[in-house]
């Protein structure tokens, strides 16, 4: 099937949400292909319309040539070694281009900070991560430079995994002159790991998508510097949206504007670290109550260790439907252009959830969730996507700006 999700890849784009919810809809990534081959669906947005016209299976066979070049392998969202921590997030990557090991059942923590940060900061960093590592912690980071190589780094030198998400394409060296330090991530155990295809560029917007997988592949994040319009921010809201824990090393200067950003998250309860074991306590002495994904430690050296009777437990939780509903209208993907117009549907075959849909978008369009709430469906935040995935599919309603929907133009006279 890996050459099925490639050519999904192809046409709609790393991080499209639209992806989940086609293969959801259809039932899987192969129905979909049967689905397209022989027509453009009219749902489509022009940009991934044109983008169809390109894709091809053949194009995915020379993806994979070129990922047994680099030594990277695709892995699918329904591959028994995909990282359920990640899948448990809103808008999972439905392929990741990974060399080394991923998923293991050890507690992974992402850092961030700064690309130009302080001699405090990058101290901090090196003591934090190595001792993290150490620990039997998975490092995770963004592959940047400053605070971000400084964490790998850290972990790298004391034979500790570390996880290294990149914001281009695996084929491309990115920041420059990268490539041998990759390797010495995947030679110490650790991975790297891109969602974008081969040689894709980066740009502004993949470095949202790119710490949407950091913040989803760890249990918690640690915010090392931040001013008051760092990139940390992104990530950190991720952190939250995806319901992890979110950490932050107290300032040096509480007056320097560099500190603004952390100040701010330990006023709303972030935990405030001072040594790697206030991490570690998290969630080897107050273990969280038992749920379906559990993940346990197995690499936590013997000082650290609890009570036999509290064994170190690391719980991913899933996000509740009224959480996901509220993210929605933050990670939807925004790129695409909007249809002039919808052939005319055919309303009398809706069901009555669907119409009750079409009559709340009578007076204009509105995010998902305004929809969730003014609908007074009691639907989860998975089956409203369906359900205006469907409308989509069958011309009634269409993507429009900032996230929201609208009635087709023929039907705004209904």
């Amino acid at each position: 099937m890996t050459e099925y999700y490639l050519w999904l890849l192809q046409f709609m784009g790393a991080a499209n949400p639209r992806s989940v919810q086609l293969i959801r809809h259809y039932g899987s990534v192969k129905n979909v292909y049967e689905a397209f081959k022989n027509g453009e669906p009219k749902f489509l947005k022009p940009v991934e319309s044109a983008a169809l016209k390109t894709a091809s299976l053949d194009k995915s066979r020379e993806i994979m040539q070129t990922c047994e070049k680099y030594n990277f392998r695709v892995m699918t969202i329904d591959d028994e070694n995909y990282s359920v921590a990640l899948k448990n997030i809103y808008n999972p990557p439905v392929v990741l281009f990974v060399s080394g090991e991923l998923c293991r059942n050890e507690l992974c923590i992402t850092v961030i900070g700064t690309r130009d940060a302080c001699d405090y900061s990058y101290r901090i960093t090196r003591k934090l991560c190595s001792r993290l590592a150490r620990d039997g912690v998975t490092i995770v980071s963004g592959m940047a430079i400053g605070i971000d190589k400084t964490a790998h780094t850290a972990a790298v030198e004391v034979k500790g995994r570390t996880i290294g998400v990149l914001a281009c394409g695996f084929a491309v060296d990115y920041p420059k002159f990268s490539m041998p330090f990759r390797q010495e991530i995947i030679n110490a155990g650790g991975a790297v790991v891109s969602e974008l295809l081969p040689e894709q560029r980066g740009e502004r917007g993949y470095f949202n998508y790119r710490n949407r997988i950091m913040s989803g592949l760890s249990r918690g994040t640690l915010i090392i510097e931040a001013g008051e319009k760092s990139g940390c921010h992104i990530t950190a809201n991720h952190c939250y949206n995806q319901n992890r824990d979110l950490f932050c090393v107290p300032p040096a200067d509480i007056f320097e504007p560099r500190f603004r950003g952390v100040i701010s998250y330990i006023r709303d309860g972030a935990v405030p670290v001072f040594d790697h074991s206030d991490i570690l306590n998290e969630y080897l002495i107050k273990p969280r109550p038992a749920l379906p994904e559990i993940f346990t430690s197995e690499k936590i050296s013997e000082e650290n260790k609890p009570p036999e009777k509290q064994k170190p437990v690391i719980q991913m939780v899933s996000r509740t439907a009224e959480e996901k509903a509220l993210v929605a209208k933050a990670e939807i993907k925004e790129h695409n252009i909007i249809p002039e117009s919808c052939p005319e549907p055919d309303l009398s075959e809706l069901s009555a959830q669907s119409l009750v849909l079409v009559e709340l978008l009578k007076d204009g369009a509105k995010t998902v969730d305004v929809i969730a709430e003014k609908s007074g469906l009691a639907l989860s935040a998975d089956e409203l996507s369906d359900l205006l995935l469907e409308l989509e599919i069958d011309g009634v309603i269409e993507s429009a700006a900032g996230s929201s929907y609208k009635l087709c133009k023929v039907q705004k006279n209904y």
